[in-house]
């Protein structure tokens, strides 16, 4: 049976060949874009921690096998988004005060030394090709499609810390954005907009002068807005999946 699911429509320049697009990697394959789409819906607050991902109701839902739902699944699982457990299914995550505290300090750990490697290893086509992923992720939050929006600003470190060409932080970080995109979405005030693009774009702007000093500053300013940002005692309800993901219903219809 053929997916019902939706092309993603976050898209870069085609000419932007010096970093390749995590997000168009993901969305090539059926279990890519049911991975982007169960994320969008953490991120846009249509799901909440604690919510558990029934096999049987996504493959419903989106028209797709279990078996692409699964693969789904697992990929969640290995950016502890979900958590698998045997013969009790995924469940949605949910990082403790502690976790996140933590994570944002690795982060500030991590980063400071990539953007210095990247200040150093940067050209005028690479930061270009920051610009268009800041460009697309300004445009999502315009559009108020928070999930789109947060994907990218993670998609934007990434690839940022891969002009540094250190693999092993590289590593470190890819495992850590997704877990931040997850507990921006979880405890950011409500006061608070979604507007991390500026800061990428003054970032770039940095970097570009060479000074590796005043890059390493602005990453950490950044990263200590981030949590300034947030409420950690914040909850929110869980949500349930039809309700979710509606909008695939109507687009089918």
């Amino acid at each position: 049976m053929a997916s019902k699911l939706k092309k993603n429509p976050i898209t870069l320049k085609e000419s932007d060949s010096s970093v390749s697009s995590i997000e168009d990697a993901m969305s090539k394959t059926q279990d890519g874009r049911l991975y982007n789409e169960i994320l969008d819906a953490i991120l846009d607050h249509r799901l909440s921690p604690g919510v558990k991902l029934k096999e049987d109701e996504l493959s419903s839902i989106f028209s797709v096998s279990r078996t692409v739902v699964r693969r789904a699944l697992l990929r969640l699982a290995h950016d502890r988004i979900v958590d698998m457990q045997p013969n009790r299914g995924a469940t949605i995550i949910r990082p403790d005060v502690y976790k996140a505290r933590e994570i944002l300090g690795v982060r500030r750990l991590i980063e400071r030394e990539l953007i210095k490697e990247a200040t150093l290893a940067a050209t005028p086509e690479s930061l270009n090709a920051l610009k268009l992923c800041v460009e697309s992720e300004r445009d999502q939050v315009r559009r108020q499609h928070i999930g789109s929006g947060l994907r990218l600003s993670g998609d934007f470190h990434i690839r940022l810390a891969q002009l540094s060409n250190n693999s092993t932080l590289l590593s470190y970080l890819k495992e850590l954005v997704p877990q931040t995109s997850l507990i921006i979405a979880m405890y950011q005030t409500p006061h608070h907009t979604l507007c991390s693009h500026q800061e990428h774009f003054d970032i770039i702007d940095v970097i570009s002068t060479g000074d590796v000093s005043a890059a390493q500053e602005v990453m950490d300013r950044h990263l200590v807005h981030i949590e300034e940002k947030l409420d950690l005692g914040n909850e929110r309800s869980p949500g349930d999946l039809f309700s979710a993901f509606a909008h695939v219903k109507n687009e089918v219809e």
